[in-house]
Parts: C-alpha cells; structure tokens; sequence
C-alpha cells in the first residue's frame, strides 16, 4: 500500500494470524478505530542506566545500561459495521490476543514498515459506563508486554558461495557484505553448509570494531573464529549475542555442537551507524559448492525513523 507523506498505517496481526487495521487508511472498515492516546509505551527503547558507588567515592561509576521490556497499552472503539454486530467484533478483538503467543504491533510510514511483538499481560478492559448493546460500540483496553521491546524490520541477508574444491586441504577466501543503519549495536547471525562428507571447517570474523568491552579492542581487530570440523550435510546456525538464549552454534544433526567449539565463543557486535562493508570468510575441507550466509537483522528503537 502506498502511503501519502502525511500517512501513517497501524494494523494489528493477531496471534491468529488476523490483520486488522486500528488507524490510519482503512480504519473503521473492519470496526476498529485507536482512541486518542491509545498507544502507550511503544516509543522510545526502555533503558535504565546502572551506576555504582564506593564508600568514599565522590560521585558514582557508569557500570552499564539495561534495556528494559515495554508494557504497551493499546486502547480502541470496537463498534458495529455494516457486516457485523459489535459483539463480533468485539469477540474478533479478543481472538487477537494471548499471554502465550505473539501478536504484532505493526507501524508503517512512508519510509518504514516495523513490528514490535506484544503478548496479552493482563485481562482487558472495557468501558461499560454506557450500554455497549445500546450504542453498539465500546471502548477495550489491551494490558500488553513486550519482552523483546525492539521494534523489528526484516534482516538483510548476503551469502557467499565456494567454487573451489578444497577437501585437499587448501582453502578458499571470500567475503560478505555487513551493515548496521540503526542506533544501537547488533549481533551478527551465521548459517553454515558443510559438504556431504565429513570435514568442513568454516572461518568466520568476530572483528572487535574498536569495542573495549574486552579491553582487547586492538589485539581483537582482527580476530576470527576457526570453525570445528562438520558432520557431512550438516548445517550450522550461529547466533553470535553472547546474551543469547540458547547456545551460539546449533547445528541441524547435532544437539551438543556446542561441545565441538571447546570453550571458543563470539564476542562483538556491529557497531551502530556502520556503512556497508566487506568482511573476509574462508572454508577448507570442502568441494566446491558449499556455502555461507550472513544475517544483519535490524532491530529498531522506535517505530520509525533514526534511520542513517
């Protein structure tokens, strides 16, 4: 759908996989319509910022920043349309949404289309100070809980691809391309291909980027993560947050490949605001063929904007 500039479209995917539009073009067709002041908490990232303080310090330290989860609250009119009593679309509304699922918040505008997932945090609330039967149409507050609070676009993705046979031991040199547009550093994510012998071993980048966190930003600009060797046909998907909630390196045959990297783990991020640049891959043990792919994803601190 093409947006005027003035144009701003919010829809809600439910947990369902309904899509119902709450504001902006079309609002009102399906009987809803975002009250005024009926999206809160869904702007700006929540942080909080961690200070320590000795006995006799004068002042206190900076010692981190937390990223908050979000509590949004969305409050809309479901009301009768031409099609469908208020009761239905009130019950429409319901069927959205769960405390154990996903529903998607959507936000687009003419230079950006973002979701933030929210799950039901707590039971709805409805306006009954006028008959809803009566006026066939209500107010219903949705309590709602973001523990990803990161407003997401889809990930860019560049692969890159062997055309050599390497399984005598020799080794083949590529790149792929990274970028990171957005505010805040991302975590880089990794789907490997071995061939269909045993054998394939993949190096992959964990440049520092100037990152200090480590106190090792000079020693670490250059350093890489040699791969252990792979099973035949086997994949590997690494997801390089040292944060994550689940091992680094999952591969599709073996559930404890974490026990493969003995102990080798990734530690930087891209930096915020990085251009697109090529950085080195390389893989040995391998016929030509096989190959890698990079994921950059691209989570966002509001629904739009603060694009580079």
């Amino acid at each position: 759908m093409a947006l005027r500039r003035s144009e701003t479209l919010v829809e809600i995917e439910g947990c369902n996989g309904d899509l119902v539009t709450i504001s902006g073009p079309g609002q009102g067709r399906e009987g809803f319509q975002l009250l005024e002041g009926g999206l809160q908490d869904v702007y700006d990232i929540p942080f909080t910022t961690i200070y320590t303080q000795h006995a006799f310090e004068q002042g206190a330290t900076y010692n981190g920043m937390r990223i908050e989860r979000r509590t949004p609250v969305i409050t809309v009119l479901a009301h009768a349309t031409s099609s469908r009593h208020w009761m239905a679309v009130d019950e429409r509304w319901a069927e959205l949404w769960s405390p154990l699922a996903d529903t998607k918040l959507w936000v687009t505008t003419p230079d950006s289309r973002r979701h933030l997932l929210i799950r039901q945090l707590e039971h709805m609330r409805v306006d009954l100070s006028v008959d809803p039967h009566g006026e066939q149409k209500t107010e219903i507050e949705t309590p709602g809980v973001s523990g990803d609070p990161w407003w997401w676009e889809p990930s860019v993705f560049d692969p890159w691809k062997s055309t050599i046979d390497t399984t005598d031991g020799s080794t083949a040199y590529g790149t792929v391309t990274v970028s990171n547009p957005t505010p805040y550093p991302i975590w880089l994510k990794w789907r490997c291909q071995a061939g269909p012998n045993p054998g394939t071993k993949w190096t992959l980048p964990d440049f520092s980027w100037g990152n200090k966190i480590h106190r090792r930003a000079v020693e670490d600009a250059d350093r890489v993560i040699h791969m252990p060797a792979m099973l035949g046909n086997e994949h590997v998907d690494v997801e390089t947050d040292e944060n994550a909630k689940r091992e680094q390196a999952r591969s599709t045959l073996d559930t404890q490949f974490y026990m493969r990297m003995e102990g080798k783990t990734f530690l930087y991020p891209l930096p915020p605001r990085l251009d697109p640049v090529e950085i080195p891959v390389a893989v040995t043990g391998a016929p030509a063929g096989v190959g890698v792919r990079v994921e950059c994803p691209r989570p966002w601190p509001r629904p739009w904007g603060q694009r580079r």
